[in-house]
C-alpha cells in the first residue's frame, strides 16, 4: 500500500507540474506574439511574413501522457527502491522435496569370483588357448593335455592290481587246503576218539550191571536164608498148633464117649462141636503146613560166583579201553592253525587296496588328462602361466580366471570418514563415460595402515547391473547414499548461516528481516533437510552480498 500510495502522490504531482508547464508555455507565446507586434509598430510598418502562433496540445492527448509518465515512474520506482521500501533483498522460498546426503569416493574394480586353474596331471601340455586379458566363456576349451605317458601308466596299474588279486588269491586257496586236510585229520581223530568212548560207556554200563547183579545176588541169598528161617519157624508153629488142635479134639471125643447115655443133648451137642472145630481147625492147619512146606522147598540157593567173575572180566576190559584212549588222547598233537593270520589277511587287504587305488588314481588322472581343462564361467583370464609344449606339473599354477559378472568396486576409506559406511547402502559407480548401480555389501571392522602409512576401511560396492563395459582393474567413482529423506521441507545449503549457539536463517517478514534459528537433518551438497524452525513457503533472505542485520526494512526479490 505504501508503494501505491507513492506512486499515486508522485503521479498527482506530474500531472500538476505538466498544467502549470502548459500554461506558462501560452503566457510565453503570447508575451512573444506582442513583442513581434510592438517591434512591428516601431520599425514602422508591418513585417513580410508574420509568423504564425504555436498550437496548444489537444486536451484529449493529455489524459494518455499521463498514463505513461505514470506507469514509467511506477517501474522506476520498483527498480530503483526508495528509503520508505527498505533495501531489496534477494530470496527463497522454504519447500518440500527429496533430499539426498551422499558420500563420494573412489576405488578399483575387482572380481568377486576370481579361480586359479592348476594341473590335475603330469603331463606335456598339447594346446594352450588361455591368454592373458582375453574373453572366454563358460565351457570353453583352454588346455588340453597329451596323454601318450598316462595311458602306458593306466595299464600298468591295472596289470598290478590283477597281480596283487592273484598273489592274494593263491595264498587263500592254499590256506583253505592246509586248512581242510587238518580238519579232516582232526575229525578222523576225533572220529576215533568218540568211537572209544561209546566202547567205553557201553563197557562200564556192563560192569555197572554186573555188580548190580552182584549186589541183587548177595541180597537175595540173604533174603532166602530169611525166608527159609521164617518158614521154618511158621512149620514149628503149625505143628505145635496141630497138636493142640489134635489134643482138643482127642478130649472132645473121650469126653464125648464118656458120657452117660442119659446125658443132656444140649451136653453131647457142645462137645461134638468142640470136637468138629478142633477138626477143622487141624484140617486148616494141616493145609497149611503143606503150604508153607511148599514155598520153603521154592527157595533155592543162590549161586554169584558166576556173576563175580563175569564182572571181574568187564572190569578188565573197562581198564583197557580206558588206557587206549589216554594213549589216543597223549598221541594227539596241539592244534596248528593253518590259516591266514590276521596281520596276514590285512596285509593282503593293504596290498590289494594299494593296487585298486593306483589303478583308480591313474585311470582318474587318464579321464583329467583326457578332459583337460575348461573355463567353468564367464570371464577374463587374468595370468597364465601354461606354456603350449612344455611339461607341466600335477598342482602347478596353469592359469587365473576371474568373473565379470560378479565385479565390485573395492574401496578404502579414510579412518575419520568412517560413518558414512552403512552396509546396504545404494550406490552410483561410474567408470568411464558409463554409470552403474551398486550396494555397498561389506565394511572391514578395523583401520589398517594403507601403501602411505594412513589408517583406512576397506569396503566392497557390488555393482548390480555390470556389462560388458566394465574392465577390472580401472579405477571407479563411487557416490554412497549416506542418507535420504524424501518430501521434506528443505532449503538451499548456501542460505544456512552457523553460530556458536547453532544454525540460523534470515527471513522476511512484513518488510523486517529476521533471525530465524533452524534444526537441520539431512545434507545433500546443494540442499538441507530442515526439521524445525521454518514453515513450508517462508521467505528466505538468500542475498549475501550485502550485510544483514536483523531488524533491517528490506523488499523482497525472489530469485529466478
Amino acid at each position: 500500500m505504501a508503494a501505491e500510495q507513492t506512486v499515486t502522490k508522485n503521479t498527482g504531482r506530474i500531472c500538476s507540474m505538466f498544467k502549470k508547464k502548459n500554461k506558462d508555455e501560452s503566457l510565453q507565446n503570447e508575451v512573444s506574439q506582442n513583442e513581434i507586434i510592438q517591434n512591428d509598430l516601431i520599425q514602422g510598418g508591418k513585417s513580410d511574413a508574420v509568423r504564425a502562433p504555436k498550437k496548444k496540445l489537444p486536451g484529449w492527448m493529455i489524459i494518455p501522457i499521463l498514463a505513461v509518465l505514470a506507469f514509467v515512474i511506477w517501474g522506476i520506482t520498483k527498480l530503483a527502491p526508495s528509503e520508505s521500501r527498505g533495501t531489496a533483498l534477494a530470496v527463497v522460498t522454504a519447500e518440500k522435496g527429496n533430499v539426498r546426503q551422499t558420500y563420494n569416493t573412489s576405488g578399483i574394480i575387482e572380481s568377486e569370483r576370481t579361480k586359479v586353474f592348476y594341473s590335475p596331471v603330469n603331463a606335456p601340455i598339447a594346446k594352450c588357448s588361455a591368454k592373458a586379458g582375453t574373453e572366454v566363456k563358460a565351457g570353453e576349451m583352454l588346455v588340453t593335455f597329451d596323454v601318450t605317458n598316462l595311458e602306458r601308466d593306466n595299464e600298468q596299474s591295472k596289470l598290478n592290481e590283477l597281480s596283487a588279486k592273484y598273489s592274494n588269491q593263491d595264498a587263500i586257496e592254499q590256506s583253505n587246503r592246509a586248512a581242510a586236510s587238518a580238519a579232516q585229520a582232526e575229525a578222523q581223530a576225533a572220529q576215533a576218539e568218540s568211537t572209544l568212548r561209546n566202547r567205553i560207556s557201553e563197557k562200564q554200563n556192563q560192569v555197572n550191571q554186573l555188580e548190580q547183579a552182584a549186589n541183587a545176588a548177595s541180597s537175595e541169598a540173604l533174603d532166602n536164608a530169611a525166608k527159609a528161617e521164617e518158614l521154618q519157624q511158621k512149620l514149628q508153629e503149625n505143628l505145635d498148633q496141630q497138636s493142640t488142635q489134635r489134643a482138643e479134639k482127642e478130649n472132645a471125643d473121650r469126653e464125648l464117649a464118656n458120657l452117660a447115655p442119659d446125658a443132656e443133648e444140649t451136653k453131647k451137642e457142645e462137645v461134638r462141636k468142640r470136637a468138629e472145630e478142633a477138626t477143622n481147625a487141624l484140617s486148616t492147619l494141616e493145609q497149611e503146613y503143606r503150604t508153607l512146606e511148599q514155598q520153603l522147598g521154592q527157595i533155592g540157593g543162590t549161586d554169584a560166583s558166576g556173576i563175580m567173575q563175569e564182572l571181574a572180566a568187564a572190569k578188565q576190559e573197562l581198564d583197557a579201553l580206558n588206557a587206549s584212549l589216554t594213549d589216543l588222547q597223549n598221541s594227539k598233537s596241539p592244534s596248528v592253525d593253518t590259516g591266514l593270520t590276521g596281520g596276514q589277511k590285512s596285509n593282503m587287504q593293504v596290498t590289494e587296496n594299494l593296487a585298486e587305488l593306483t589303478a583308480l588314481t591313474t585311470e582318474e588322472l587318464l579321464n583329467k588328462g583326457r578332459e583337460g581343462i575348461k573355463a567353468e564361467f564367464d570371464g577374463i583370464i587374468a595370468n597364465v602361466q601354461a606354456v603350449e609344449g612344455s611339461s607341466a606339473v600335477q598342482g602347478g599354477e596353469l592359469f587365473t580366471l576371474v568373473s565379470s559378472k560378479d565385479v565390485y568396486v573395492s574401496l578404502e576409506v579414510p579412518a575419520n570418514d568412517f560413518d558414512n559406511l552403512k552396509a546396504g547402502s545404494r550406490a552410483e559407480v561410474k567408470i568411464g563415460k558409463k554409470t552403474y548401480t551398486g550396494k555397498l555389501d561389506s565394511i572391514d571392522r578395523i583401520a589398517l595402515p594403507n601403501d602411505k602409512g594412513n589408517p583406512v576401511i576397506k569396503a566392497r560396492v557390488h555393482i548390480t547391473n555390470p556389462d560388458e563395459n566394465v574392465y577390472i582393474g580401472v579405477n571407479a567413482k563411487v557416490s554412497l547414499n549416506v542418507a535420504e529423506a524424501e518430501n521434506v521441507l528443505s532449503l538451499p545449503v548456501e542460505v544456512i548461516n552457523t553460530a556458536a549457539d547453532g544454525d540460523f536463517v534470515y527471513v522476511l517478514q512484513g518488510g523486517v528481516v529476521k533471525k530465524q534459528p533452524v534444526e537441520l537433518g539431512v545434507l545433500s551438497g546443494s540442499r538441507a533437510e530442515i526439521i524445525s524452525g521454518l514453515e513450508e513457503g517462508a521467505e528466505v533472505v538468500s542475498d549475501t552480498g550485502g550485510n544483514i542485520t536483523e531488524g533491517m526494512k528490506a523488499s523482497a526479490v525472489k530469485e529466478q
